[in-house]
């Protein structure tokens, strides 16, 4: 029987991380000729150069194709997107495969799923259907169910706006999140190791915090950090670890605030990336989560620690209650992170459970990948919503 190509695609470290379990089942079912399409902030020195993290894992033969992220202002990501289309359209050329597979609402991963449109090559998209209302994301994201055909949602809110825009019922799966699913599996680090790792004295309290640009806000960004700053500095005994922003217009921008802060701040230190696995254990044993990445709103209320999300980038994203927000304000943010530091927030973050935790979702997303009829799926119907 010929075996099934699938082209898994990636742009950024968070990405991989979401997917490596499915990357890692699909390499070793028989029934697959798994590829990956590697590009974005994996390939950028700026950003972690975060390939080595897939080269070292050996799932299965790697491909690059570099976008050019030297320029991330807005008219700069533009030019790398039209690099991107070009790139990846030649790419998938060459791959051929029969499904492409992406995660998300990134740009990058926008322009693999127009190429493949494009070459009538079916797509398979994880997370479609969130919302997330402060950032440029959102009409990528939507844009891009309309563009695949199979879709993997995390929660029954977001299953239904993919039913919403007209996507056939039996090509969508609700299987929770794969995030989650890291935190339950993947190994426990001892503390010290971890502290070791974090250069931070052993028994001091820290919390750890990751600042994305709010692509449709228009606050400044210095501002903002310097907001963050004063408040996480007004706890006395505290220790802050800042990972990188991402490759969105304003990152770069970000992450030279924060590596020149933690140069002169000795309770400061600045990761670009931390991987998956020490990510979550230094999570594990800190205080709690402060900023507005996705991961602090999803994943990381199942490690039980408290979380604060600032401004509007999650706007609408399925969260847990137990994940607290305030606006990107001098006083509601030293009121907020105070308020994470008492037991009654702590107890809340032990005993919410998030919403977003499902039984084996890369398992039910691979099975599915490797299985499901590919016969017509280019030819989409409008389903018709339920009233």
């Amino acid at each position: 029987m010929k075996k099934r190509k699938i082209t898994v695609f990636t742009g950024t470290r968070a990405e991989y991380g979401l997917m490596r379990n499915m990357i890692m089942l699909l390499a070793r079912n028989d029934a697959v000729d798994l590829q990956i399409l590697v590009s974005g902030a994996h390939l950028s020195p700026i950003y972690g150069d975060t390939l080595c993290e897939i080269t070292q894992d050996d799932f299965a033969p790697v491909h690059q194709v570099d976008i050019a992220l030297s320029d991330n202002s807005p008219v700069g990501v533009c030019a790398s997107m039209g690099k991107a289309i070009a790139g990846y359209g030649m790419m998938l050329q060459k791959l051929s495969p029969d499904l492409m597979v992406v995660l998300g609402d990134r740009y990058e991963s926008f322009c693999a799923v127009t190429a493949a449109s494009v070459l009538n090559v079916p797509v398979a998209h994880i997370y479609g259907g969130g919302t997330t209302q402060g950032a440029i994301d959102e009409v990528f994201r939507h844009a891009m169910t309309k563009m695949s055909h199979l879709h993997f949602v995390s929660c029954e809110q977001n299953r239904q706006r993919v039913l919403q825009m007209g996507e056939a019922p039996e090509r969508v799966w609700l299987v929770g999140s794969t995030g989650v699913e890291n935190i339950l599996t993947l190994p426990v680090l001892a503390e010290r190791e971890v502290r070791k790792k974090l250069s931070l004295p052993e028994g001091v309290p820290y919390m750890v915090a990751t600042f994305h640009p709010v692509t449709l806000g228009d606050a400044p960004l210095k501002e903002q950090i310097d907001l963050l700053l004063d408040a996480l500095r007004a706890q006395d005994d505290l220790y802050y670890i800042f990972t990188g922003a991402n490759a969105d217009a304003g990152g770069r921008a970000i992450n030279d605030m924060l590596r020149a802060r933690a140069a002169v701040d000795p309770k400061m230190r600045f990761f670009m990336s931390l991987g998956v696995l020490l990510y979550i254990n230094a999570v594990r044993y800190s205080v709690g989560v402060v900023g507005n990445s996705s991961s602090g709103v999803g994943e990381v209320p199942s490690l039980k620690v408290p979380v604060l999300d600032i401004g509007d980038r999650q706007k609408g994203r399925e969260r847990s209650t137990a994940v607290s927000h305030c606006p990107s304000e001098a006083k509601a943010l030293r009121e907020a992170i105070a308020r994470m530091r008492t037991e009654e927030a702590l107890q809340l973050a032990r005993t919410t459970k998030n919403p977003l935790e499902k039984p084996h979702p890369s398992k039910s997303i691979a099975d599915i990948l490797a299985r499901h009829s590919l016969t017509g799926i280019l030819y989409k119907k409008f389903s018709q919503f339920p009233s």
